[in-house]
């Protein structure tokens, strides 16, 4: 038997403070998928994700699996050292 405490991923053992609950022990997962923690609601066995793409990124979802998203590609500006000095905080996160 395994123990979490507030979601954290199971353990064998616990540290002796109140709040652990008992948790099953990690399934085994077939050929081609994982086992990972999720809290709620516990052992997930899933798809392993699948190669990432230049441009892309992945998110696993518990009810859609794993959903590709495009990323923005944005050109890295190069600033001088005096130019930052005038930054606002508003204008280094539109950087």
């Amino acid at each position: 038997m395994l123990y979490s405490k507030n979601g954290s991923i199971p353990k064998p053992e616990t540290d002796g403070t109140e709040g652990w609950i008992e948790v099953s022990d990690e399934p085994v997962a077939p050929e081609g998928q994982e086992v990972v923690w999720c809290f709620p609601p516990g052992w997930v066995v899933r798809d392993v994700m699948p190669q990432i793409r230049e441009g892309y990124r992945w998110s696993y979802y518990l009810d859609n699996g794993w959903v590709e998203f495009a990323i923005e590609q944005n050109e890295i500006q190069s600033l001088e050292s005096s130019q930052i000095t005038f930054l606002a905080s508003q204008d280094i996160s539109m950087l």
